[in-house]
């Protein structure tokens, strides 16, 4: 006999092609508003370098910017499944387990008495 496979939550299965979109996007945007960036910066900072490589930087920074920004905001879109633990249930474990720690107190205490006698 085979065991039968567990599948994937539905909801789960596309996670991997959101977060390829994700990137994809955050990309695009970060092309479509490096430039704009960069003459801005050129603009308004008097130092700013003139180095083909800035652009590039920039928009390495922007992409991360924006990937960031969106993973925020699907962290707070995506519904959280609920605990299975709750605060009544905590409390009567641990109820049990200092009775149980009690019980072994005296037992313990019952076997070194009988120990002494001897």
């Amino acid at each position: 006999m085979s065991m039968p496979r567990k599948t994937p939550p539905r909801g789960r299965a596309f996670w991997p092609v959101l977060g390829f979109l994700l990137a994809l996007s955050s990309a695009a945007l970060a092309f479509v508003f490096t430039d704009p960036t960069v003459t801005y910066l050129r603009s308004s900072l008097r130092g700013f370098p003139r180095d083909p490589k800035v652009p590039i930087i920039v928009g390495v920074i922007l992409f991360a910017l924006f990937a960031m920004i969106f993973s925020l905001i699907v962290a707070f879109a995506v519904p959280r499944k609920k605990s299975a633990v709750t605060e009544i249930q905590m409390a009567k474990d641990r109820k049990v387990m200092v009775n149980q720690k009690m019980a072994r107190k005296i037992k313990q205490r019952e076997i070194n008495r009988q120990g002494r006698a001897r």
